[in-house]
């Protein structure tokens, strides 16, 4: 079980240039959010040798423009395939992603995936001081269970808490964007020990982390800490 990140915009400037967003290909088979355009995401995928053909479903963490943009390209080299929004996302994209040819999957509950990948049911966070659901990916690895996030909106301390109490396992890592960029000095740290606390041994921040936050958590998590580049596939 791998997880490779494709295509990642994390920094002020990239916003400027439609460079912004995430997405992960798991194992090969399930890519974890759609970045912001496919005119980027397209390219990246091929830059990595993906087979489209081999991708079986296509799970938004969320439904923010940074996360589903890119779908819409990707839906037209490859209709048909199965797309996970929360439950409670706009319906205006739900309405997209049918009418783009996907097939919606929108039901409430965790979901099977593949016998090492497990989907969260939705949590809800806040943005702009306006609720927002997401969720999460449970990824059974080698080193351990990985949780694969999104922006987590909800609070990655508290996704990882309901990973542990939904699925009655310990996490080893945390992956993806923890929406830490606007945070001050003393709530990262707080956060970083709080997920050491709660047993998390790894930790490959990305996108809405911000570079504060990620010189934070590698001072905290040491060897524990890993850098994720595009294109790249983690050792889990």
């Amino acid at each position: 079980m791998d997880i490779k990140l494709i295509a990642v915009g994390a920094r002020p400037w990239e916003l400027w240039f439609g460079y912004w967003g995430v997405s992960y290909l798991v194992n090969g088979t399930i890519l974890y959010d759609a970045f912001s355009n496919y005119h980027v995401l397209g390219r990246k995928l091929r830059k990595a040798k993906v087979d489209l053909s081999a991708i079986q479903a296509v799970v938004l963490s969320h439904d923010h423009w940074d996360h589903t943009g890119g779908l819409w390209g990707l839906l037209k080299e490859h209709p048909g395939i199965d797309v996970y929004l929360p439950p409670t996302a706009k319906e205006a994209v739900k309405r997209r992603v049918t009418s783009e040819g996907g097939k919606l999957v929108d039901m409430p509950g965790i979901k099977t995936l593949n016998e090492d990948v497990l989907l969260s049911d939705e949590m809800t966070g806040t943005f702009n001081d306006k609720s927002i659901s997401e969720q999460f990916l449970l990824v059974k690895a080698e080193k351990g269970f990985v949780v694969l996030v999104g922006c987590s909106h909800p609070g990655i301390v508290s996704i990882v808490q309901k990973a542990k109490e939904t699925f009655g396992v310990s996490i080893y890592g945390v992956v993806g964007g923890l929406h830490l960029m606007h945070s001050s000095t003393e709530e990262i740290y707080a956060c970083a020990n709080a997920l050491k606390n709660e047993g998390i041994r790894m930790v490959s921040p990305t996108h809405c982390t911000g570079m504060r936050a990620e010189r934070i958590f590698r001072n905290v998590f040491g060897k524990g800490f890993v850098c994720s580049r595009e294109g790249q596939t983690l050792s889990l």
